[in-house]
Formats: structure tokens, C-alpha cells, sequence
């Protein structure tokens, strides 16, 4: 008898999207837009990507969210509203005590507001995902493999991945694709597993609708900067996955495009500001003796606290209604910002937080320099940094984010110009034929010819 996946997999009947068209979406995390539009100021060996880019329609950059990381980021791709309304306001949860131990907002059910896979199963499509942020729980996907850990480097997080998965597939993929890997730092390899268990899950269960998630670029780029040779050899590599990909979903699905997405750009930094120490000089945290979970600070207390996200920060006040409080960190945060050193580019107040969607929770938004991120440690203010980070606001230019697509009805070198993340989702869902009104912008219209 066949196990239950297997059976489950054998009556699979691909049913017709109200367009026709079948979509497989790749977001390549970290992906800035000249990667691929000056390919050859960079040196880089892209033809697939070069072949969507030259067949298909793109965009000179997204405009992406506060903060320019990857969890509000991927949840604004397919919700397409701001992090204020769909609740996912950063990469990990706000947990100032560490009583967490560095968890991530994992969970599809904080997700406020409706997604692409929900709208796309209420319509009959067959979904899919592997390693889509903020996806462990989503019923509407039918074959998920949610991005989850908790040690990352522990064989029972393979346990954990198997339990919150589509019962059976990860166990029975790994007969043929071999094991699957949780590390996002083990950058290509996972990547590799990554694409395996993709192109498994397009072959037998023949999706309409699947997202796919590769991290290893952003990994690259935090160790070495954008446009570094390991960085650039890096995409090189998902290129060779990108066509493997789409091999598979043309030979699975008919009518089916590829839409190559990114969630943020990239900077490189030489310099770290340090707002745990500013914090705690002023006693608006404080730090226990040592270090806490994975070397941070050990917080007893606070009354404000820095929620850093690379290339920014969310204030939070531990009482919203404490105005002495909120009148003592802003005179902190304005003598940081009028000394260069510290690298701090601009204090976003509530009015501009709320103007780019950001978390409605924060009193204040400490927004870097392009060469300068913020951290939470125990060291002095100003440290040296290398690398490259993001999370900055996202007016910054270096954190557009990428828009590729190329299939069926999709105009043949049509430039949408600078987009909006918000309108990546409706724009897929009408391409997709069914609607999503929940979204704050209106699609895109993806068919005729090269616009200037």
C-alpha cells in the first residue's frame, strides 16, 4: 500500500487557475536589482536570470518596508500591506529579557491579514512552499515546508521540521533528495537542499502556486559585502538553481511563469554604533554582570529599549504613557544623531514611522548611515564593523529590493519602473486570476511592450 503522501501525491489533478497561469516564486534573499541590470559592470555569469530580465518584465527596484529585513519583508511580498497592518514588525520578536532565547516571529498565525496561499487555495489552486518565512501552521498551503528552527545546528530541529511540515514529505523527500538543511549560514549547501526538495515537491505534486525561499546570498553578503567575489559566485550558483526550477515547473505545470523576487538590498559597513551602551549609560536599561544567550547582554530592566535591526532601530518604551521617560530618550537619541561619529542618519518620530508602515509600537526609529549599522553589545559606543548589513529605512537606495518575471502574458522586456512592495502580491494574484482586496495596492499591469 502506499503511504498516505504518496497516495495523497497519486491523485493530484492539476485544476486551472481563472487565468490559466501557474506561478512558481522565487525570492533570492538579499538580491539587489543591479545584480542583475548591471550584470556585466559586475562580471557575473547569470544567464537565466539575464534571460527573464531580457524575456520578461522587471522592476528597477522595490521600495521595501520598515525595517528592510526579511520576515516583515516576505510577509509584505504576499500580503501586500505594511508590517503596521499585517503584524510582522521584524525578524525576531521583541523580547528585551531574552526569555525567548532569540526566537522568530515563525508563526503564520500572527499574520493579521490575509495571504496570497489563502486567497489561492480559496480559489482551488494546489500551493506550495519551501522555507517561505513565516509559514509554520499555514493550513491554505498544501505542500509546506515552513523555514522553522530552534538550535539550527541540532539534529532534533530536523525532528521539529518533520512535525510542522506536510505530515510524511520531508521523510519521504529525503529518500531521494538526500537530507534536508535548517542552517541558513550553511549558505550553498542549504540553498542546494533547498532547490532539491523544490523541485521534488514541483514534480510530484505539481503546484499552481509555490514560493520558494533561498538565503545563501544573504549570508554572503552580511560576511563579505555586496558585490564581493563570494558574494557574486554565490548567485552565480542560484542562477544554476533558478534554471533547474524552472525546468521542473514548465515540465509540471503548463502556463506557468517565474517570478524572481528579493525582500531587500544591501550595504557594506566599516562601523557598528552600539545603543546598549548609550542605553544603559543612561539608565534606561539595565544590564546584569556578563553575557546572556548567544553572548548578548543580560538585561534586567528597562524603560526604553533599542530594538536593533542592522541597519536601524526600534525604540520601544516599557510604558507608552511614561513621558518622562519618552522626554529623556529623545534627548539621548538627538545628542547621538548630532555627533557624525555615531553614524545615526536620521530619528524617525511616530508620524514618519507610521508614513512607512513600521512597527505603530515604537516611540522612535533610529535610522543609520549607509556604512553603519547598530548593535546591542557589551562593547565600547563605536566599534569597527565588516561586511554588509540592511534594515535600514527603506528610502535608502542601496535596500531596493528586486522584481523579475517572465511566462506566459507577461510582456517581453516591459519595465514597471520603481515599485512598491505592496503591489508584488496583487499584482501576482491577478496574474493568478482571483482577487485580493485586502491588499493596499492596486496590481500592475504585466502584459504589452518596453516602457521607457
Amino acid at each position: 500500500m502506499l503511504p498516505r503522501l504518496s497516495l495523497m501525491l497519486a491523485m493530484v489533478s492539476v485544476p486551472l487557475s481563472a487565468s490559466g497561469h501557474a506561478l512558481l516564486l522565487i525570492s533570492i534573499d538579499g538580491l539587489r536589482p543591479d545584480y542583475v541590470l548591471q550584470a556585466d559592470a559586475h562580471g557575473l555569469k547569470i544567464p537565466h536570470l539575464r534571460r527573464i530580465l531580457r524575456e520578461g518584465a522587471h522592476a528597477s527596484g522595490v521600495r521595501g518596508v520598515l525595517p528592510t529585513v526579511t520576515y516583515p519583508s516576505h510577509t509584505t511580498l504576499v500580503t501586500g500591506v505594511w508590517p503596521s497592518r499585517h503584524g510582522i514588525y521584524s525578524n525576531l520578536t521583541f523580547d528585551p529579557l531574552g526569555l525567548n532565547f532569540e526566537g522568530w516571529y515563525w508563526y503564520s498565525e500572527d499574520i493579521a491579514v490575509p495571504t496570497l496561499w489563502d486567497a489561492a487555495s480559496k480559489a482551488g489552486l494546489v500551493t506550495a512552499s519551501v522555507s517561505w518565512p513565516v509559514t509554520v501552521g499555514a493550513k491554505a498551503i498544501r505542500y509546506n515546508i515552513p523555514e522553522f528552527w530552534r538550535a539550527a545546528k541540532s539534529p532534533d530541529d530536523l525532528k521539529l521540521l518533520r512535525v510542522v511540515s506536510t505530515p510524511g514529505m520531508v521523510a519521504e523527500i529525503a529518500r531521494e533528495a538526500g537530507p534536508y538543511i535548517l542552517d541558513l549560514d550553511d549558505a550553498i549547501p542549504g540553498d542546494w537542499a533547498r532547490t532539491r526538495y523544490a523541485l521534488w515537491i514541483l514534480r510530484h505534486g505539481k503546484p499552481q502556486f509555490m514560493t520558494l525561499h533561498l538565503a545563501a546570498l544573504d549570508h554572503l553578503q552580511h560576511a563579505t559585502g555586496p558585490f564581493s567575489p563570494e558574494s557574486n559566485r554565490t548567485l552565480e550558483q542560484i542562477d544554476d538553481m533558478l534554471g533547474q526550477l524552472e525546468d521542473a515547473a514548465r515540465g509540471a505545470v503548463p502556463d506557468v511563469a517565474v517570478c524572481v523576487v528579493s525582500d531587500h538590498g544591501f550595504s557594506a559597513i566599516a562601523h557598528s554604533l552600539n545603543l546598549m551602551r548609550a542605553f544603559a549609560g543612561e539608565g534606561l536599561v539595565t544590564l546584569g554582570p556578563g553575557a546572556g544567550f548567544r553572548g548578548a547582554p543580560v538585561v534586567l530592566d528597562w524603560k526604553a529599549f533599542p530594538k536593533v535591526d542592522g541597519g536601524s532601530a526600534a525604540i520601544l518604551l516599557k510604558d507608552p504613557a511614561d513621558e518622562a521617560t519618552r522626554a529623556k530618550t529623545a534627548q539621548l537619541l538627538a545628542r547621538l544623531a548630532a555627533d557624525p561619529a555615531n553614524g545615526i542618519a536620521r530619528i524617525l518620530d511616530r508620524q514618519a514611522i507610521a508614513s512607512m508602515g513600521g512597527n505603530p509600537q515604537a516611540a522612535f526609529w533610529v535610522d543609520m548611515q549607509a556604512n553603519f549599522s547598530a548593535v546591542n553589545s557589551v562593547g565600547a559606543l563605536v566599534i569597527p564593523a565588516k561586511g554588509g548589513t540592511h534594515g535600514y529605512a527603506p528610502s535608502h537606495p542601496e535596500m531596493l529590493a528586486s522584481f523579475f518575471m517572465a511566462g506566459p502574458d507577461v510582456g517581453h522586456g516591459l519595465s514597471l519602473g520603481e515599485m512598491d512592495m505592496r503591489s508584488v502580491a496583487p499584482t501576482l494574484a491577478a496574474y493568478l486570476g482571483f482577487p485580493f482586496p485586502s491588499a493596499e495596492w492596486k496590481p500592475l499591469a504585466l502584459t504589452g511592450g518596453a516602457r521607457p
